[in-house]
């Protein structure tokens, strides 16, 4: 690529821990990148990526805690090859919660590929419709994002990294 046809693009934003601003970040995002990209696949990909991610930082957040501030983080990044997806919540470390974040991303990685666990996830709701949360968000992300999602406690902080491959830009 020459040096007109190559770009970078990044969002950084604290966000206040309300459900509504899941889909307003969603569609922004899916609105920005509709100018960039050609590839409509990849611009719904990466605001699949992002709403799939915001909802986990409510649903597994710790939000009790002044310290918080009520809000998380979303970090968009990257250039016409790749984009990676950023979010971080506050946490209690060794909470349930946590501990359920990283088990599901350990459970994709036991499978050989994204779309095997998630063909396995599918068929277990199915089988058990009293399955009660459908643990499919991070699921979907690794499959349908084609991203490669990895998650990290640092102290009060969970950060979960979805890193995924580009089409070309528009002309």
């Amino acid at each position: 690529m020459t040096g007109e046809d190559t770009f970078s693009f990044s969002i950084d934003l604290p966000v206040r821990n309300e459900w509504r601003h899941v889909e307003l970040l969603r569609s922004s995002v899916e609105s920005c990148f509709q100018a960039v990209f050609a590839d409509l696949d990849g611009k719904n990909a990466i605001s699949m990526v992002v709403g799939e991610l915001l909802e986990n930082a409510l649903k597994y957040g710790n939000w009790d805690s002044e310290a918080d501030r009520g809000s998380f983080r979303l970090r968009v990044e990257g250039d016409h090859h790749r984009a990676v997806v950023i979010v971080q919540n506050p946490v209690v470390p060794g909470d349930a919660c946590v501990t359920e974040v990283l088990d599901t991303l350990a459970w994709i990685r036991s499978f050989r590929t994204a779309a095997e666990a998630y063909r396995a996830r599918l068929l277990a709701i199915a089988g058990a419709p009293d399955v009660g949360a459908s643990k499919l968000g991070l699921v979907r992300v690794a499959y349908e994002g084609n991203c490669h999602v990895d998650a990290v406690v640092d102290g009060t902080t969970l950060t979960v990294t979805a890193q995924m491959t580009l089409a070309a830009p528009a002309s």
